[in-house]
């Protein structure tokens, strides 16, 4: 598949590597490898050709790990084409359900595992990836049983199904069936043995989504997996656990409707992207510790990193002369968990670190082995207390091996870039099925907080606390913020503020005694300060010691920050 690039040579800034250099010639006529490394902030694609990296600037924009074949042609042009990938084209649904759509980005470049485990009246086949049942319109029909070996598109955008697929004995399912509680003492009456499979008759469907089947005489209301027909037959696998009995399906039905979503699809995503997000985030922290080490010979570093590397740094908010709610509102805006604002000031964190990274990989490749730091700070929780942790920064001294610090400094900033995303997929809602309702439009940040050479990453939590316990009109909508910050002078200190209409609750607490009992003498002149803003503290007290528990408070409620 071309990508149909013509590129006059005399254009093209990399063209002198093309010809020589490093033992890489291209005659004309002739034709060298290349490997798509992404694109950087100008929007230029950077490729890998043998030790070499050049950007260029392609109609389209081919995604990482996309192998590429460049040919010097006798007119001095290049034409840059997309080596042809194994396989047949698999179509995908037109309305891609988030599920797959989570699971083709979480395995992009990537050959999976499906099984056929049924078909369908339209033509298409039930294929098990995993836990996940689709309906994928295959190029030819394959028997039940059949292994599939199914390839990613490195786009995340397209699946093909590759040569060396396996017949195999018809599949087997492990599918929850949910058995209705008023249920459960007629299932317990069967005496069914683990492992034991027995066969069950659909009754009913009902207008609550729910089934009834017949097992053994005993009439069951369940929750199937798939809707069937009515008549249709179905084996169940008895399990136990907890002392109760439970139901699996493992045997699907031929020519039925579509499988029911099993995971919900935010919960599909987390899942998709958590496992690599937790085991190689962390805090911004290091990041910006390499690059105040960084500062001193910031000039000798290539332009792009010294640019991005700015962009990073100036995102530091300094408290040597106080901090307004406005800078506050501006540094939780451009903290990298929100859509930057085109017309708003500065760099957003997120936004930095790309830049930055694109920059490094530029500059570093091939000798890309980013090394990030050994410990790491723990993942953010959705719904958790905020927490921060204080460093004192290294002196300005010299920064050694710049291209050894450049290398940590790579991965530091990829690892920042995954808690970032950690922290944007807890901001979405449903983000934890099944788990106790959080307040809506909570959203965890974290800003760098910068004191003399002391930096905190103080977390906050913000958004809309729901109704307020309350009758008066004006208090039918409330707010709340949570933080923690952390120095050496105080330890970590935090606050949980609840406001309704014009009136708040305001609980702090400090992790040391002698910081409480400072914070304490200070609340008259806190509630002064607040009565000269038109704000009532209905509220008003300090803690000492961490809180326990985060539980969310209604607006109009007492606040005992100790939990």
């Amino acid at each position: 598949m071309s990508i149909a690039a013509q590129l006059p040579m005399p254009n093209l800034p990399s063209a002198a590597l093309l010809r020589g250099g490093d033992g890489l010639r291209l005659a004309a006529g002739e034709s060298v490898a290349a490997r798509s490394l992404g694109q950087n902030s100008a929007g230029q694609t950077l490729l890998a050709l043998g030790r070499q990296v050049v950007a260029l600037e392609l109609p389209q924009r081919p995604p990482a790990g996309t192998a590429l074949t460049i040919t010097l042609q006798a007119d001095g042009k290049l034409t840059v084409a997309q080596e042809q990938q194994p396989g047949q084209t698999v179509p995908l649904p037109a309305a891609m359900k988030a599920e797959l759509r989570a699971l083709l980005l979480a395995n992009a470049g990537k050959v999976m595992s499906g099984q056929v485990v049924g078909s369908n009246a339209d033509g298409s086949s039930k294929v098990m990836i995993g836990k996940l049942a689709l309906d994928l319109l295959l190029p030819e029909a394959r028997p039940l049983g059949t292994e599939l070996r199914l390839a990613v598109e490195p786009s995340g955008n397209g699946l093909r199904l590759l040569p060396g697929s396996v017949a195999q004995q018809p599949a087997t399912l492990a599918l929850a069936v949910a058995v209705a509680p008023a249920s459960q003492p007629a299932l317990e009456q069967l005496s069914l043995r683990p492992g034991q499979v027995v066969q069950a008759q659909v009754l009913a469907n009902l207008a609550s989504g729910e089934t009834e089947i017949l097992v053994e005489g005993q009439k069951l209301t369940v929750t199937l997996p798939q809707s069937v027909k009515v008549g249709e037959r179905l084996d169940l696998r008895a399990e136990t656990g907890g002392g109760t009995t439970r139901l699996t399906l493992v045997s699907l039905p031929v020519g039925q409707g579509t499988v029911r979503a099993l995971p919900s699809p935010l919960q599909a995503l987390l899942a998709a992207v958590s496992e690599a997000a937790m085991a190689e985030q962390d805090s911004l922290v290091p990041a910006l510790a390499s690059l105040n080490r960084l500062l001193p010979r910031l000039h000798e570093l290539p332009a792009p990193v010294a640019r991005a590397a700015g962009n990073l740094l100036s995102a530091q908010v300094a408290l040597d002369e106080g901090l307004s709610g406005e800078e506050l509102k501006q540094a939780i805006l451009r903290s990298g968990v929100f859509v930057p604002n085109p017309g708003s000031a500065g760099t957003d964190i997120k936004s930095a670190l790309l830049q930055l990274r694109s920059a490094l990989l530029l500059w570093l490749a091939p000798d890309q082995g980013a090394a990030g730091s050994n410990r790491r700070t723990m993942p953010p929780q959705r719904g958790g207390q905020p927490r921060s942790q204080g460093m004192s920064l290294p002196a300005l001294e010299d920064a050694g091996d710049l291209r050894a610090l450049a290398k940590s400094l790579l991965g530091e900033a990829g690892a920042a870039l995954h808690r970032l995303r950690l922290l944007q997929l807890n901001a979405l809602p449903d983000a934890q099925p099944g788990a106790p309702a959080e307040k809506p439009g909570q959203v965890m940040v974290e800003v760098p907080l910068r004191l003399g050479q002391e930096l905190c990453m103080a977390q906050f939590v913000v958004g809309g606390d729901g109704q307020a316990a309350t009758a008066e009109p004006e208090a039918k909508r409330s707010w709340q913020l949570r933080f923690s910050v952390n120095f050496a002078a105080t330890g970590e200190v935090g606050a949980q503020i609840v406001l309704w209409g014009r009136k708040l609750n305001v609980s702090l607490w400090a992790e040391r005694g002698a910081t409480a009992d400072v914070l304490e003498g200070m609340l008259p002149e806190m509630e002064a300060a607040l009565a000269g803003k038109g704000l009532e503290a209905v509220t008003l007290r300090c803690k000492s010691g961490v809180p326990r528990t985060a539980a969310p408070v209604r607006a109009g409620q007492y606040v005992d920050a100790t939990g």
